[in-house]
């Protein structure tokens, strides 16, 4: 991927580019994006989707968690908390009525905690993205697997539509990105030949 892809990246999900630039021996994110830039959008997509939902867990659990101790205050006959949540509100007949179902009323669930999510390694295998992680949850496992599933039908060059096709060094890749990536191994090896010819001429 190009560099400016990567710094792209580690710009906009910091929490889970932690092990960017840690030397080779600690991770194998030393060596960046191992894929094409036409799976930039899934993984932006993906790291996204995956750093909204651990923020968005944390922020429902600490919302559970500050009601069920202004709850818990309330129900003793402590209203300090619950008068400061409500203290922007000019309606008595409401805060009556919400102190009455806060005292009566069950305490909320409080969601588990989900570790952030950190990259180990992510790579092109056998065509298909490879998105090796640590933390997370069950949600966030089935987000990988479908962006892996999805980097199946998407150029790794492009973006575009593609298969995942062989023989040889398996690649998803569009026609167009095909074709261009034959003529460019093509004029490579005749510029080799065409070395191998004149050296050949020089030492007769």
């Amino acid at each position: 991927m190009k560099q400016e892809l990567d710094e792209l990246l580690c710009k906009k999900y910091p929490k889970m580019m932690v092990n960017r630039n840690k030397p080779m021996m600690e991770t194998c994110m030393c060596w960046g994006f191992e894929c094409g830039d036409g799976w930039f959008n899934i993984l932006d997509q993906l790291m996204g989707n995956i750093q909204h939902h651990i923020d968005w867990k944390e922020k429902q659990r600490t919302s559970a968690m500050a009601y069920n101790l202004m709850a818990a205050q309330a129900k003793e006959g402590n209203f300090d908390l619950f008068d400061d949540s409500m203290k922007d509100l000019n309606n008595p007949e409401y805060k009556a009525k919400r102190l009455s179902e806060v005292i009566a009323g069950d305490f909320r669930s409080v969601p588990e905690s989900i570790s952030q999510v950190t990259l180990d390694q992510i790579k092109e295998k056998f065509g298909t993205l490879r998105f090796y992680y640590t933390g997370g949850d069950d949600i966030i496992d089935g987000m990988v697997r479908m962006a892996e599933s999805m980097s199946g039908v998407t150029c790794e060059e492009c973006s575009a539509p593609a298969q995942t096709h062989g023989p040889g060094w398996i690649r998803t890749i569009c026609e167009p990105c095909e074709i261009k990536r034959e003529e460019e191994r093509k004029a490579y090896h005749d510029e080799l030949e065409q070395k191998r010819l004149l050296k050949e001429g020089f030492e007769e």
